[in-house]
């Protein structure tokens, strides 16, 4: 069963995208910062690591580009960023940083377990 790792402060939100994948058949795990999201995904190597795009505190292509310099999480796992921002600057610091998928926000969910299902694999 692939494992996803949703990352996102807000409580609302991070159990509404969990709970649908959840349905999907995934093992989920929930973070609400991204120095927990950091840690666990380098603790547990998931399959997917969903990271909401916005945080009060930190970045998250920061936290992309620092969990793909990880040689063994770099070659198992893949990064998906949920965005309201689809700039091209922000598209290429997301792809420098090693993220697998920017996805637009509002998140259409069709499209979410698609994707999750094509980088699962």
């Amino acid at each position: 069963m692939p494992s996803v790792i949703v990352a996102d402060e807000n409580e609302g939100r991070r159990n509404l995208l969990a709970g649908s994948i959840e349905r999907e058949g995934y093992t989920i795990t929930r973070t609400a910062t991204l120095r927990q999201c950091e840690g666990t995904s380098l603790a547990t190597m998931p399959d997917v690591v969903i990271i909401d795009g916005s945080w009060k505190s930190g970045d998250a292509i920061d936290t992309a580009s620092r969990l793909t310099s990880d040689p063994e999480f770099d070659l198992k796992c893949r990064v998906v960023v949920l965005s309201s921002d689809s700039s091209d600057d922000y598209m290429m610091s997301a792809a420098q940083a090693g993220v697998a998928e920017v996805l637009s926000k509002p998140v259409d969910m069709k499209r979410l377990l698609s994707q999750l299902q094509k980088h699962a694999n």
